[in-house]
This record gives C-alpha cells, sequence and structure tokens, in this order.
C-alpha cells in the first residue's frame, strides 16, 4: 500500500496523479458539449451519463482507477454511478454532505472517484474535505434555505448542510487535471462557488462498491451495478 492511498484509511481521502491522461479529458471536455443540460444552457449536473454515452462507460473502467478502486475497496469493485460537473464561473459550491448518506452501502465497502477534467483550486470551484470524519457514523442533516437560481447546480445539493462536529477542519484540495481525489464514503466534503471570471471546474464523479454489496438503488440516481472488467 503506497503511501499516498494510505491516507485514505488514514483521513478519508487521498489524491492520485494522472489517472486519465490529458487525451482522455480532453475528450470527456469536448464529448459534454453533447450533454442535455450543455444544450440548454443550463449547465447543471448530468446523472449517470454512462448510461446514455460510451465514453463515459470508458472512464468509468479506466484500468487504473479500477486497480486503485480495488486496493481502497479491498476486493474486485462494481461501478454504481457518474456524474458530469460543469462548474461554469459563479457555479455554487455543492453543501457539506457525505455520500453514503444517499447510497447506503458498507462503510469500507463504498468510495467515490471525483477526477478534475482541468486543474482545480479553490477559485474555480475545488473540493474542500474534512480529515478524519470518515470515523463517523452518518451524520444528520438540517434543511437550509438555499438560492431560487441554484446557477449551475443541482438544486438539492443547497438544500441541506451536513452537522459536523466542530473539531474537524477544512482542508482546500487543488487537484490537477487528470487527477484522481478518492473520497471514503463518510468523510464530510463540499465544495467552493466558482468566483472565477472564465475558469470552469470540469469535473467527472465515478462511484463504486465491493463487488457483490449492498446499496441503496435511489429514486432518482437509479443506480445499478456495472462490471468493469468486461
Amino acid at each position: 500500500m503506497s503511501i499516498a492511498l494510505q491516507q485514505y484509511f488514514d483521513e478519508g481521502f487521498c489524491q492520485v496523479p494522472d489517472v486519465f491522461s490529458a487525451e482522455q479529458c480532453n475528450a470527456l471536455i469536448a464529448f459534454s458539449e453533447k450533454l442535455p443540460t450543455y444544450e440548454d444552457g443550463s449547465l447543471i449536473p448530468v446523472f449517470q451519463p454512462h448510461k446514455e454515452h460510451d465514453i463515459f462507460l470508458k472512464a468509468m473502467k479506466t484500468p487504473k482507477l479500477i486497480a486503485i478502486m480495488e486496493k481502497l475497496l479491498l476486493g474486485r469493485v462494481s461501478g454504481i454511478q457518474t456524474q458530469f460537473f460543469f462548474g461554469r464561473p459563479g457555479t455554487k459550491g455543492f453543501n457539506c454532505h457525505q455520500d453514503n448518506y444517499y447510497v447506503q452501502a458498507k462503510p469500507d465497502g463504498f468510495g467515490s472517484a471525483w477526477i478534475p477534467l482541468e486543474d482545480t483550486d479553490p477559485g474555480n470551484g475545488g473540493l474542500i474535505v474534512y480529515p478524519e470524519s470518515h470515523k463517523e457514523d452518518i451524520l444528520p442533516f438540517e434543511e437550509v434555505e438555499g438560492p431560487i437560481d441554484s446557477f449551475g447546480q443541482a438544486p438539492n445539493a443547497l438544500r441541506q448542510e451536513l452537522v459536523l462536529p466542530d473539531k474537524y477542519k477544512p482542508l482546500d484540495v487543488h487537484a490537477e487535471a487528470g487527477s484522481g481525489v478518492f473520497i471514503h464514503g463518510h468523510v464530510a466534503h463540499k465544495s467552493h462557488d466558482n468566483t472565477s471570471k472564465d475558469r470552469f471546474r470540469r469535473v467527472l464523479l465515478i462511484t463504486y462498491v465491493r463487488e457483490g454489496e449492498p446499496f441503496r438503488e435511489g429514486r432518482e440516481a437509479k443506480r445499478e451495478a456495472v462490471n468493469v472488467y468486461e
């Protein structure tokens, strides 16, 4: 186990460079202009593009990505979800949450790969994590009043806020294009608003479970196990 991957078990997240090639990132960005919310101008996140477009299914099956997830989830894995984020300038950040609140999988058998397709930092909507918060069970949410216009963000992302103990402190994640930020299902995280004038923050989120483990399908997400070895 490398030092980078050990951080996932110790702190609830880790970063690995060059999970996707520059060519793969550029191809995904170019293809994103065919997605429905790009065409209608809303640029809100797109759920499960791998079910409709082979380029996202191939991304889910990227060999280096699968090899990392096998080490983090301690066995063979299945893909269950993809989500494409445009993150155009002005996009509101996602409120603080734990991914497994939605998926309801075994804590050690579920994780996410957050893959920026261009360099990300706090200015263009970069990720914020709370190290070691993955040691908590699923924490309660409180309802909050989100903005009337979510502007590029899924409205539900702004209507709830995780109730997180004060002992956990936020850490900004600076991530280069094609790197992978691997997120434990219980680690608290959120994202900055994109306050830049002209920098998108396009990200492909891919989530996995240990093969054979149960998970919540979800009324809107409609998660289904994908064989990533075919």
